[in-house]
């Protein structure tokens, strides 16, 4: 295994022994959440480039959200039945969609929880087929932290850990997912009352991507169905996750299955459920300790494997922005290797980011170890902005 695997797991077996959490400032104690729509006043730069990110194009109403050529599909083969109740339903019963750049999924209400639950097939953006889609969990209790702002347990049935009921104050990824809650920002207009990644620590911003770029497995919340759930949402009910004042690691990692993040859940492990199969555990992965996604939405624990993280001290952001600035334009990730790597030949993200974490049939997520000895071919990613009805 090599140093830096076994360096990554040290440092994050820190964090589960219960040692002092890297986040060091607490800009959103006693602050609520507001809302994206409360930054738009003195932040119209960034809420406009926002607004056209795939974080605010993550839930959407029906109308607003689905795919021009979903709808025209949605007669021939598309979704007739909700997930968890079998029951019948077509595209007037659709009230979100999730996603739109690699493919989209259709959540109807369910009838017997009055939560609201998947329907039985997705639409690949890509190839604009039908595939099945197979998830029989309540979405509000099984993922929404990550698509969502301010999501917050309401009722739990603490005998069993099934998640009765949960509402949000936002649907998306809005601001405040990434910068914490904004009341006290909003009136005061001082940087120390909200969270902002300029100058914070590298393994602190990338903590706060990490709540939503990985695969977990929840043993401490439950979906209504009574099933594990796959996001975490903060062990007090009626709170949220608040970026910059909460390190998630630190919550009840000894319920959460998190591969890579804590040393008892080593990425070499076969693991079962829903994390059965997310790395590629080859004998070129064995033999270089770099486990590269063989799924998608688990870049952070991909990250934590790679020298820019464990040596270089980079963070998510060197190469991404979530939205503009006054003056200064959104990151082109695509392009920002070329800024660090330039004429050593490894500014290539085709061969050390290959797709390998797939997302839909024939459809890939690049990698982000980021191995300088990446020999794997990648397969086909998404292209092009989504088309939608605006």
């Amino acid at each position: 295994m090599r140093s830096i695997h076994v360096a990554a797991l040290a440092v994050l077996a820190a964090t589960l022994a219960g040692l002092a959490s890297c986040v060091s400032i607490s800009p959103g104690v006693g602050a609520e959440f507001v809302g994206s729509g409360a930054c738009r006043k003195c932040h119209l730069d960034e809420y406009r480039s926002w607004q056209s990110s795939l974080h605010a194009r993550m839930v959407r109403k029906r109308d607003a959200g689905i795919l021009k050529d979903a709808a025209a599909q949605w007669a021939e083969g598309g979704p007739g039945i909700g997930n968890v109740t079998g029951r019948k339903a077509g595209l007037d019963d659709v009230e979100y969609v999730v996603g739109s750049h690699w493919k989209q999924r259709y959540l109807i209400r369910n009838e017997t929880t009055g939560g609201l639950q998947f329907m039985d097939k997705q639409f690949n953006r890509m190839s604009r087929k039908w595939e099945p889609y197979g998830q029989k969990n309540d979405w509000d209790t099984q993922c929404a932290t990550c698509h969502t702002t301010g999501y917050r347990v309401t009722r739990l049935d603490e005998a069993s850990g099934r998640v009765l009921e949960a509402d949000m104050r936002e649907h998306n990824v809005g601001c405040e997912a990434c910068h914490g809650p904004g009341s006290k920002h909003a009136k005061s207009e001082k940087r120390a009352d909200i969270y902002g990644f300029e100058g914070r620590p590298h393994d602190e911003q990338a903590m706060v991507c990490g709540y939503c770029h990985s695969r977990f497995d929840n043993h401490r919340f439950k979906t209504r169905q009574g099933n594990s759930a796959e996001h975490v949402p903060h062990p007090k009910a009626g709170e949220s996750f608040r970026a910059g004042t909460d390190d998630w690691r630190t919550w009840y990692p000894q319920e959460l299955i998190a591969p890579g993040v804590y040393a008892k859940d080593p990425f070499e492990k076969d693991y079962a459920g829903d994390l059965k199969g997310m790395w590629l555990r080859d004998e070129a992965a064995r033999k270089s300790g770099v486990f590269d996604a063989a799924k998608h939405h688990q870049q952070y624990q991909e990250y934590l494997q790679s020298t820019h993280y464990t040596k270089e001290k980079m963070s998510c952001g060197a190469c991404h922005s979530a939205h503009a600035a006054e003056g200064k334009p959104a990151k082109v990730a695509a392009q920002s290797c070329a800024g660090c790597h330039k004429g050593d030949g490894l500014a290539d993200i085709g061969r050390f980011m290959p797709a390998t974490g797939k997302t839909a049939d024939n459809l890939f997520v690049r990698s982000h170890t980021f191995s300088g000895k990446q020999s794997r071919k990648g397969g086909p990613v998404a292209a092009g902005e989504a088309a939608t009805n605006r």
